[in-house]
């Protein structure tokens, strides 16, 4: 006997069958919902490209210095600032800003001396053209920034404030106030060299400057009075510098004698 599948279970599986078909229909082309069937394009990249900027061309390019490309290059740091009208002077804290404001005046006859070849000396590196000398010490040389002395050629290289602010810069390291952070003995030496050659009254017989032996001399220094300070000449050699300190809770004027060397004005003694 024959057994008729009943009506229902015979469209039950109809039914079945069609979902079936439409949800492969759904599945094909780029649809992304389930599991997709084509592989996605992969999406595009975003790149950038990289470029060097060139560094820019010097507007006033210094001359060379023949066996001495650090001059060249620490005079030029300093020149690009000159050119550029950026405060030159404050950033050359080691020259008195009074000092340094006069000699940096003249643009146009500073940048026309770097320009010339510079010459390497005993002390200094020095540039001229037109009637003047720019010059820069060894420890402006190292520093890698030369703040440069301005002077007319053949006129004396160094000042009555020059060598005051010499003895304000040291006195500011004893009592802990230095003119600025990196001003140290280390750096920027303000203590003449310990050699036999000191003799500040002419007496004939050179010996150590006693500053270089006992450079802590001022270890009681409480105070000074930069703006009160006086300079007065010994020789052509040599100047002096009276000011008033603080010592010990005493007050009392304090004769620095200085000389000439490497590094412009150097402290030799004290009394």
């Amino acid at each position: 006997m024959r057994t008729l599948a009943r009506k229902p279970d015979v469209l039950a599986l109809a039914g079945l069958a069609v979902a079936v078909v439409l949800t492969v229909t759904g599945c094909e082309g780029d649809g992304q919902s389930g599991i997709p069937t084509e592989s996605p394009e992969p999406s595009a990249v975003d790149t950038v490209e990289e470029t060097t900027t060139p560094a820019a061309t010097p507007t006033v390019v210094v001359g060379d210095v023949p066996g001495n490309p650090a001059a060249t290059a620490a005079l030029q740091a300093w020149t690009n600032d000159l050119a550029g009208g950026v405060d030159v002077v404050g950033r050359c804290w080691t020259i008195a800003p009074e000092r340094a404001r006069q000699m940096y005046a003249d643009v146009d006859a500073i940048t026309a001396a770097v320009q010339q070849p510079g010459r390497d000396g005993q002390y200094a590196v020095t540039w001229s053209a037109g009637g003047i000398d720019v010059s820069v010490l060894r420890s402006e040389i190292a520093s890698g920034y030369a703040c440069p002395y301005v002077n007319p050629t053949g006129a004396p290289g160094y000042t009555d404030e020059d060598a005051r602010y010499a003895v304000e810069r040291f006195l500011g390291r004893a009592i802990g106030e230095p003119v600025h952070p990196d001003d140290t003995e280390e750096r920027y030496p303000l203590v003449c060299e310990a050699r036999g050659t000191w003799d500040p009254w002419g007496t004939g017989n050179p010996g150590v400057p006693p500053l270089a032996t006992d450079p802590d001399v001022l270890g009681d220094l409480e105070s000074f009075d930069a703006a009160a300070a006086s300079v007065t000449p010994i020789s052509e050699a040599y100047t002096s510098v009276t000011i008033p300190i603080v010592e010990a809770g005493t007050p009392r004027d304090l004769v620095v004698l200085l000389t000439t060397g490497s590094n412009g004005y150097c402290l030799g003694a004290v009394d």
